[in-house]
């Protein structure tokens, strides 16, 4: 499987490469887009608005809508996830992907932002209970197609899957052996569709 990892000049790209390394399968960094692999992975830190302007920039934002159309796996990480929504506070004029409906808001958490581990809440059996690592202070607090939540403060999404399309709040490069297993099974539903 050949795995495509966005680059929109927003995050810490190695810890990425090296995590999905990990799956033992071939990984490329892509500064333009190139229908040529399996698998896209948008990873993004810091501000909503900065990482939407990427987007446009090598007309991502319209080869990432086609790839999703396509329904090829895509994979949005952290600020990567909250661009699959419509909109976000943090930046009011920008513009996600809307592949989900709804805006991204600012949490009302103890300490902002919110650095370190919480515990998954899902029906998932496989992701309930685990303990995953957050770098945030905007998300999304509920979607239809929330898979599992968190509590720090007030309940927010960690998890939003949509067919094709996975959104992770958390860091699973930096979430320990549970973060590499969830994309492992990630990766294998995709595998198990191709055969």
């Amino acid at each position: 499987m050949r795995i495509g990892i966005i680059n929109l000049n927003s995050g810490n790209l190695l810890s990425i490469v090296s995590a999905f390394s990990k799956t033992g399968n071939e990984v490329v960094v892509l500064d333009k887009p190139d229908s040529n692999f399996d698998v896209l992975v948008m990873p993004g830190q810091g501000r909503f608005g900065f990482v939407a302007d990427q987007l446009n920039k090598n007309n991502w934002r319209e080869f990432i809508l086609d790839w999703i159309a396509q329904d090829k796996l895509f994979i949005g990480i952290c600020v990567g996830m909250q661009l699959l929504f419509e909109s976000s506070q943090e930046d009011t004029g920008a513009k996600g992907l809307a592949i989900f409906t709804g805006e991204i808001e600012k949490l009302d958490f103890p300490k902002t932002p919110m650095v370190g581990w919480a515990q998954l809440n899902s029906v998932d059996e496989n992701s309930n209970g685990n303990f995953v690592y957050f770098v945030n202070s905007f998300g999304v607090r509920n979607s239809e197609f929330c898979q599992a939540t968190v509590n720090y403060g007030n309940d927010f999404c960690a998890i939003v899957q949509k067919d094709n399309v996975y959104g992770f709040q958390f860091h699973p490069e930096k979430s320990g052996d549970y973060g590499l297993q969830l994309i492992n099974e990630t990766l294998q539903g995709v595998a198990a569709c191709q055969n």
